[in-house]
């Protein structure tokens, strides 16, 4: 069996990408490229920070007229509107306005509503607008959309991994272990744990000096990440995965009541004691 890894700068972090099969080492590069390619997509659709982005240009005419979206964008806004619908709103796209106030976000100088949130978002075949201005920002779910796609873009017959820091998805999966860094210690002590199904994602204070910040349209729900702790979700797909993290920072009781039966979830304190839901 031959196999390749490899590694590239893109969704704001680094990924990486390991490929095996009973193939030539040329399709193995090519597998990597097409899922590569995935990557880069999304990149290019959804990243708040560049100007030329299609998130971008919703947020700047969204709230003036319809803006016509790809299926990609499309799939992201209406899986993120599910989401905040089944959280009663505590995962909502929406928070730009308070991430480019903590400058996690660059100001692009767009006007926004304060009293903005995703039930003012509206998709109508394959374009959006909005209700009122709004600024949404797709950092907490399009990542892990994008190790989805990197995954779908490869023949079932290779067998592959997907990692955006942290946002993680295997195929096989079962049988399988996977590393989860310290909280405190990230590069010299981590965890092995099983794979509880096919994709993974966690999040943790783990390089930033002041935290890395989750916040919810709810004020009273911003926190910036605990150095002390990390929270590893367990599901199907890699968006639902990353997306749960931050609901699962916010309030754990919304994960641990079965809104999500197919979820599990776990946090690692920096005594290395693991918790389970």
């Amino acid at each position: 069996m031959s196999s390749l890894a490899r590694c590239q700068p893109s969704l704001g972090t680094y990924v990486e990408i390991s490929v095996s099969g009973d193939v030539s080492e040329d399709e193995l590069i090519s597998a990597s490229n097409a899922a590569f390619l995935k990557i880069n997509l999304i990149q290019s659709l959804m990243s708040f920070h560049d100007e030329e982005s299609e998130l971008t240009l919703v947020n700047r005419y969204a709230a003036r007229e319809p803006v016509p979206i790809s299926l990609e964008t499309k799939f992201v806004l209406e899986q993120a509107l599910w989401l905040s619908e089944k959280t009663d709103g505590l995962f909502d796209i929406t928070v730009a306005p308070k991430l480019v106030a903590s400058n996690a976000l660059p100001n692009h100088d767009f006007p926004f509503s304060p009293t903005g949130t995703w039930r003012d978002i509206i998709i109508i075949d394959n374009e959006v607008r909005f209700k009122r201005p709004l600024l949404l920002d797709l950092g907490g779910i399009a990542k892990g959309y994008a190790v989805d796609q990197a995954i779908n873009a490869v023949d079932d017959s290779i067998n592959i991994t997907v990692n955006a820091g942290g946002d993680l998805r295997m195929r096989p999966w079962r049988g399988n272990q996977v590393e989860v860094k310290h909280p405190r210690s990230p590069h010299s002590e981590s965890i092995q744990i099983e794979m509880k199904n096919c994709a993974l994602a966690t999040s943790a204070a783990y390089y930033s000096e002041n935290g890395d910040l989750i916040v919810s349209k709810d004020s009273n729900a911003s926190i910036n990440l605990d150095e002390n702790i990390s929270v590893s979700v367990f599901a199907k797909e890699c968006l639902l995965a990353d997306a749960l993290t931050k609901v699962a920072y916010l309030n754990p009781d919304m994960i641990k009541k079965s809104v999500f039966p197919d979820v599990e979830f776990m946090t690692l304190d920096s005594n290395n004691v693991t918790n389970w839901y």
